[in-house]
């Protein structure tokens, strides 16, 4: 249960680091405002996504490595 409460607070870390960061620089280059808001969160959401799942994909393989 430790494991994935880690996960989870590593992916809300990087969801929230990532939106922050794309909005203030979506902001400075003058992104617009069109349904720019739901793009960064999506992006933000799958970059969140993405490192979660290499955090798990590389305990697993370490894990795996360890039992032979």
């Amino acid at each position: 249960m430790g494991e994935k409460m880690g996960y989870l607070l590593v992916g809300f870390i990087t969801f929230f680091i990532v939106e922050f960061l794309a909005t203030n620089v979506g902001s400075a280059l003058g992104a617009g405002v069109h349904e720019a808001g739901i793009i960064v969160t999506a992006i933000s959401i799958l970059c969140a996504i993405v490192v979660v799942c290499t955090f798990i994909i590389v305990d697993e393989i370490k894990k795996h490595a360890n039992m032979k």
